[in-house]
């Protein structure tokens, strides 16, 4: 769906999949590290005939940017683009019970999580499915009067109802909202709208890809993130402090995975940094127009000027 933006800007935009997402092959949580995916990435970079690449990170995927940018400083072009950053749970001293348990004991508790939400969000689906199959029936039923032109049906229904769920979904894709200045320095537009990138014409697209999505049981892939992100099994291997590429990077106040001193340990560890705050928003920045297009647009102006 970033696709329209790319072109705009003339940019290709390449979506690595990590082991255990996608069509990739899943990788035992042990084996994997920030450091060594720096590695496949630019092996892969070598193999498209790339030399040097922008990058954009979010959330988790924070690590695994800043990885390459510490491992490979002269492949990547700065700034780096971090939406919604994760930061090290020793450093900003978070999520402390999972230090406290064995590391396989963390796994099994993060799958079982998995499973539970995966085993609700299917019973949430099959709710919807009922709504949706009763309005679909008062659609069936609705009849044109012709002496009115007006709808409605032997049972007295005048207009079928709207999906509730749907379209709860339809009005926070379409939501805005105004944005202030950060205290720190920010490379963000000031008075930007943040719309949810999904536009009526992908609206179709997003849902059924959503659907899929949750009716498919959690990956190896999501295991892995968490296991890296909580540093369970191996550390960062690096400090973000240790990253010598700028950072521009965008969090949401409500951020309920990323507290604010998170943050604060973010923008008092990476040398050379551009935060931007906006308020009343959540985890989901990515999916925001105004910042995809910030991050986009930037990586391209970049480009442009070191060509």
């Amino acid at each position: 769906m970033f696709e329209e933006l790319a072109c705009k800007h003339n940019l290709r935009m390449i979506w690595p999949e990590r082991p255990g997402y996608g069509l990739s092959e899943e990788c035992n949580a042990q084996d994997i590290t920030a450091l060594e995916w720096a590695e496949v990435v630019t092996q892969l970079a070598d193999c498209l005939g790339i030399r040097k690449f922008g990058l954009i990170g979010q959330s988790v995927g924070t690590v695994f940017a800043l990885a390459i940018a510490h491992r490979f400083i002269n492949r990547v072009w700065g700034p780096i683009y971090l939406i919604s950053p994760w930061v090290s749970t020793q450093a900003a001293n978070t999520f402390k019970w999972t230090r406290k348990l064995p590391a396989p004991i963390v796994a099994k508790t993060v799958s079982l999580a998995l499973d539970v939400m995966w085993i609700f969000s299917k019973g949430t689906k099959s709710i919807e499915k009922t709504g949706q199959e009763r309005n679909n029936a008062a659609y069936n039923k609705i009849k044109i009067d012709p002496s009115t032109n007006k709808k409605s049906d032997s049972e007295g229904i005048r207009s079928p109802v709207r999906n509730t769920m749907i379209a709860f979904e339809e009005d926070e894709l379409l939501a805005s909202l105004d944005d202030d200045l950060a205290d720190l320095p920010t490379d963000f537009p000031p008075n930007r709208p943040l719309r949810h990138f999904v536009r009526p014409k992908h609206m179709s697209l997003y849902l059924a890809m959503n659907k899929k999505r949750m009716s498919e049981a959690y990956n190896q892939g999501q295991l892995c993130d968490v296991l890296v992100a909580l540093e369970k099994y191996n550390d960062f291997g690096f400090a973000y402090s240790d990253v010598k590429v700028s950072v521009s990077a965008v969090w949401g106040d409500k951020d309920g995975l990323i507290p604010a001193k998170a943050i604060d340990i973010l923008a008092n560890s990476v040398n050379d940094i551009r935060l931007k705050i906006l308020e009343s928003e959540s985890h989901d920045l990515v999916w925001k127009e105004g910042v995809m297009e910030w991050a986009i647009r930037g990586i391209a102006e970049r480009r442009q000027r070191r060509i």
